[in-house]
């Protein structure tokens, strides 16, 4: 008969492959390419240019296209697609996972927390890795880490990218929140309890292209 202890070491004997080849580097050469990293069971907002608001799951991204399933208020779900050059952000609640603009107040309302940090790249091509406490305000960036105040002017800064943790599945999430000891078998509590699970890195902010501080237009949902 097995008993909880024997059920335990059978999960982690089965979850322990896939949980190695989990753990991946955040950096991607094309940050819309990106969307292709993030889980697509479940639903994210994505903004277009024209400030429209769309509310759906991602069923295929391609180097210049990306397609959705959304669910309009009162309507059948249906099958958009969008070109990338119209797709300002894509977002899950308060969390970006991609942006289409070069923006300083994006960098300013992101507060990488927990596992989650922001990457500084200067225009001299060296790196930091910030984690709160941290300031941003309208000339740069001030890490509070090291025992004294170090502050990354705005002017030497290249990219700023946030790398944040890929989004657990809707399913993986509702496991989390109802399951209580029977997430123990889940993949995804193997991923996160022991720090293995895949980041992406969001380009907030990046000096060649223009900036645009303008507020997003879609409510987090």
């Amino acid at each position: 008969m097995n008993t909880p202890s024997t059920c335990l070491m059978l999960a982690v004997t089965v979850l322990s492959v896939p949980i190695t080849a989990s753990a991946k580097s955040p950096e991607s050469a094309d940050p819309w390419l990106v969307l292709n990293r993030i889980t697509h069971k479940r639903s994210y907002t994505v903004e277009t240019r024209d400030r429209k608001c769309i509310w759906g799951t991602i069923s295929l991204v391609t180097t210049d296209r990306l397609t959705a399933t959304v669910y309009p208020l009162n309507r059948p779900p249906d099958i958009v697609t969008l070109d990338r050059a119209d797709v300002l952000r894509v977002a899950l609640g308060r969390l970006v996972y991609y942006s289409g603009r070069s923006s300083w107040s994006d960098v300013s309302s992101i507060r990488a927390e927990g596992r989650d940090w922001l990457k500084i790249v200067t225009n001299g091509r060296q790196t930091y890795k910030v984690k709160l406490p941290y300031t941003v305000s309208d000339d740069g960036i001030t890490m509070h880490t090291s025992g004294k105040p170090t502050k990354i002017s705005k002017s030497e800064i290249a990219q700023v990218y946030y790398i944040v943790a890929k989004p657990l599945t809707a399913n993986g999430e509702y496991l989390a929140e109802e399951l209580g000891p029977m997430i123990i078998f889940d993949p995804d509590f193997y991923l996160y309890g022991l720090h293995l699970e895949q980041y992406v890195a969001v380009l907030l902010y990046d000096t060649d292209h223009p900036e645009d501080n303008s507020p997003s237009q879609c409510s987090p949902r």
